[in-house]
């Protein structure tokens, strides 16, 4: 195997086993939780999209991905949901929803150009871009109400927000506004980029 498909590898494989240390350590201080350990090591497979890509598409992805997921699945799950940071630190889920939108928004970026979206207009590719990182939002907090039903835990952090005396709702809509403000962060750092000459997202389309 080539030395490079080698390291396309290493970020999940580091994130994997990161996860089952936090796991670990979860277990040994509460592990009240059982779908935590799904969830945390579920969420550290993310990595491993790109290099799956690679074998099925025969082109390789920009490294800096696989690598962006893992701190992302470090800092929202491992941290986030096994270390109970989302608790600790009032405002630690709107970062992790507010970083989401930008490196969804980015992610959804390279995929586009690996599907020929450079023969979209700009204002088709940012729409796009937009749109599907939304609808991932959206999808999540999908995800959270379905898991919250099956399992019978306050997946959604419901009865959180209502002690807080807010609407489980309006939480909610702030998640999704949050990942919007994330997304809006990336195009601006597109206009800075063009404005550089492209200097640095033409090294992922020069990869894609």
């Amino acid at each position: 195997m080539k030395k490079y498909k080698i390291i396309d590898w290493i970020p999940g494989i580091i994130s994997e086993l990161v996860a089952a240390v936090f796991c670990l350590i979860y277990s040994l201080i509460d592990g009240e939780k059982n779908t935590l350990f799904l969830q945390v090591l579920g969420a550290a497979l993310l990595p491993f999209l790109f290099p799956v890509f690679t074998l099925i598409s025969k082109k390789r992805f920009p490294v800096i991905l696989p690598i962006l997921c893992a701190i992302f699945v470090f800092f929202a799950c491992d941290l986030g949901t096994a270390m109970n940071f989302y608790d600790k630190i009032h405002c630690w889920d709107l970062i992790m929803h507010g970083v989401f939108g930008f490196v969804c928004s980015l992610i959804v970026f390279v995929f586009l150009l690996r599907w020929n979206g450079r023969k979209l207009n700009s204002a088709g590719f940012m729409v796009i871009i937009f749109a599907f990182t939304m609808g991932i939002a959206a999808l999540w907090e999908v995800f959270e109400y379905i898991s919250s039903c099956i399992t019978g835990e306050d997946v959604q952090r419901v009865l959180e927000s209502i002690s807080m005396g807010k609407s489980p709702v309006a939480d909610t809509m702030e998640d999704i506004m949050i990942a919007m403000a994330g997304s809006a962060i990336f195009y601006n750092t597109l206009f800075v980029d063009k404005l550089l000459n492209y200097k640095m997202y033409s090294k992922l389309q020069d990869q894609a």
